[in-house]
């Protein structure tokens, strides 16, 4: 193109505020031979048509973005930027700038200088479908994204669908964002569709179509990890249901036993209470009987009733497991031994 040929395309891009901006400008900039970009950024420096002069940078900076060159896309933005700081446009090509950073995306800083331009022209479908691009990939990366934005962008790139329905771009976009919404369907549906719908003719068609892939397969890839979280959490949930089913069954067995064990030892004290009282009662009793009785008739009867008591309360520990058996045979012997000493002769 001659240089006059540049100025006038230029001058004829259609108003920023325009949905046919962006697409102009990638027209001028594929029309473009290497040999005329010193032209096009010696217009840059024009300061006779300030609006030619941003569209020129506008282009210039398209056609290194397109050609992925981000060392050449910073050096010119850096160079030239400061004459259009009152341009609100300048404001997605920042973001350009922040998706191009050497130590990878910077998203935050994409993402709020893409919302400035939108913003500025929300009638420009194009900034539409770029912030809605850089807020999909911001989900992507694992960042929290409201889900009232993600919806707010789904139905700005479905109206820029439905003004545009065969821009394969915006499509695109739009399965981008219905995979975070979790709408896998129309996620698949709608990027077959951008592929579908992309012109083997035009320059980058490559690119544009291993990028289209590259989202089918983070769509497939994301609905196969939401199906598996689903299934962890569903049998956490069952797992954590039966041991909260176990925990409340043990935790009842162990009451239950604890019941019984208290009912037996209150079982058994009054028995040996009673016990008690019985013997107390008989040894009052038995010497009561002996004080009248001659002296060696009295000890024959404290024995007996020495030997009788030992018996009683071995009896008593056997029946109740007070200690092991073994250690019983001593005491019935001594009672035993004790009761028949009182009915031998004298």
């Amino acid at each position: 193109m001659s240089p006059g040929e540049i100025a006038a395309a230029l001058g004829a891009l259609p108003p920023f505020e325009s949905a046919e901006h962006h697409s102009a400008a990638m027209t001028v900039c594929t029309a473009l031979a290497d040999a005329d970009l010193e032209q096009l950024e010696a217009l840059i420096g024009d300061a006779s048509d300030p609006l030619r002069s941003f569209n020129a940078f506008y282009v210039l900076l398209a056609r290194h973005r397109r050609a992925l060159d981000s060392t050449r896309f910073r050096t010119i933005y850096l160079r030239y930027a400061a004459r259009f700081a009152s341009v609100p446009m300048r404001a997605v090509l920042e973001s350009d700038l922040a998706l191009l950073d050497p130590m990878g995306p910077n998203l935050v800083a994409a993402l709020r200088h893409a919302a400035a331009a939108l913003a500025a022209y929300p009638d420009n479908l194009a900034l539409v479908a770029h912030h809605s691009r850089v807020l999909a990939e911001y989900g992507w990366s694992g960042a929290e994204v409201a889900e009232d934005d993600l919806r707010a962008a789904l139905a700005q790139v479905d109206r820029a669908v439905e003004i545009s329905p065969e821009q394969p771009r915006y499509r695109a976009v739009r399965a981008q964002l219905a995979a975070l919404t979790g709408d896998f369907d129309t996620a698949l549906a709608s990027i077959q569709r951008a592929m579908d719908l992309e012109n083997s003719a035009r320059s980058g068609y490559a690119v544009r179509v291993v990028e289209y892939h590259r989202i089918r397969a983070d769509i497939v890839l994301r609905r196969e990890t939401q199906a598996i979280r689903r299934g962890l959490r569903e049998t956490a949930d069952r797992l954590e249901a039966s041991m909260k089913a176990q925990v409340e069954r043990v935790a009842e067995e162990t009451r239950a036993h604890q019941q019984a064990e208290i009912t037996r030892l209150r079982s058994e004290t009054l028995g040996t209470l009673g016990l008690l009282a019985a013997v107390i009662a008989f040894i009052v009793t038995s010497t009561q009987i002996a004080q009248d009785q001659p002296l060696r008739d009295a000890l024959r009867l404290l024995a007996a009733l020495s030997g009788m008591l030992t018996l009683v309360f071995t009896a008593f520990g056997a029946v109740f497991g007070v200690g092991r058996h073994t250690r019983l045979i001593i005491p019935a012997v001594l009672g035993a031994a004790l009761f028949a000493l009182a009915w031998i002769p004298a």
